[in-house]
């Protein structure tokens, strides 16, 4: 082959780094937000007695846009997300009884938020620009 005949093939190379770093980002963010929800999901009372724990995932939406690739991940079951990383207000909740009081409302105290969704963003903040290093460093080599 000729140096421009590689030249070309490193370019070819190099301008799909963005769409396949972009999954290769996604796909481990998404396995970083499945052991963090799998950690909260029975940790944090996301779960009633006999009763499985809230499953929290993410999922992702590359779109490319002329030269610009665009990717945007975010959790699935959104409300349990916002539960375990903000927490919840004291709220109303009705007794879970039988018999004739079983339409009285109680007082739930609320819970405190455990920043699950934020300890997701923390190691996807150091895990993506090692995964773009590593695909650029394959482009360039070939």
């Amino acid at each position: 082959m000729t140096a421009s005949a590689n030249l070309y093939a490193a370019a070819i190379r190099i301008r799909a780094v963005p769409r396949s770093g972009m999954i290769a980002a996604a796909r481990a963010v998404k396995q970083v937000a499945a052991d963090e929800g799998r950690r909260l999901a029975g940790s944090d009372g996301l779960k009633g007695k006999k009763r499985r724990g809230l499953k929290l995932r993410a999922r992702d939406e590359i779109r490319d846009h002329g030269n610009v690739t665009r990717c945007r991940i975010q959790g699935v079951s959104p409300a349990g997300w916002v539960w375990v990383t903000s927490g919840t207000a004291a709220h109303d909740i009705r007794r879970r009884k039988r018999g004739p009081m079983r339409k009285m409302t109680v007082r739930h105290p609320g819970t405190s938020g455990r920043g699950g969704w934020r300890r997701v963003r923390e190691r996807a903040e150091r895990i993506v620009p090692v995964i773009f290093r590593d695909e650029l460093s394959r482009a360039v080599e070939g």
